[in-house]
């Protein structure tokens, strides 16, 4: 029997999370999809998938984004990160903080730029794991979703995703070529 007055015993370490229930939140502005990508991030996902026509969009150049990446990297080892671009010269020039985390885990984060046949475009999209997902359409306003624990919102934008990294070119290099 449990006493009222007694402390709840904390969850063990091994215990499975709660499921997370369905959610959907709209994105209005930039404070707004700082606030998504936060509450995605926290979900600690295995796979991310990440596309944008530069990586901008998702301040892929910050140090608050970046370090929770790394934190998502430490804390599960077979954690993954796919990023998809049109144009890399963005991620080249001004991320520096991606470039320096993809020298110290190449194992687990993937660069490559969109076939020109088959570019990400317009398209900014997040997927964590195969069912929550970021879709916004990024321009002077960014307007765009959040859906947490939605697979049936997310097969379609992770397959779109798996389809254009599979015709993708190799990887971009580590480091640049002949340093």
């Amino acid at each position: 029997m449990n006493d009222p007055l007694l402390p709840t015993p904390a969850p063990s370490p091994s215990a499975p999370p709660a499921a997370i229930p369905p959610e959907r939140r709209l994105i209005g502005s930039r404070a707004e999809m700082a606030a998504a990508m936060d509450a995605l991030l926290a979900l600690r996902p295995r796979m991310l998938r990440i596309a944008s026509i530069d990586g901008s969009h998702f301040g892929l150049d910050s140090r608050r984004v970046m370090d929770a990446l790394l934190e998502l990297l430490r804390h599960d080892h077979q954690a993954h990160v796919r990023v998809l671009v049109d144009d890399p010269a963005w991620i080249e020039t001004r991320a520096a903080r991606l470039k320096l985390a993809q020298r110290r885990y190449p194992h687990a984060i993937e660069l490559r730029v969109a076939a020109v046949d088959n570019p990400v475009g317009e398209d900014v999209i997040m997927l964590a794991d195969r069912s929550h997902s970021i879709d916004v359409r990024a321009g002077r306003l960014v307007t765009g979703e959040l859906w947490l624990t939605n697979a049936p919102r997310a097969q379609p934008l992770l397959a779109g995703f798996d389809r254009r990294w599979d015709t993708a070119a190799h990887n971009l290099p580590v480091s640049p070529l002949g340093l």
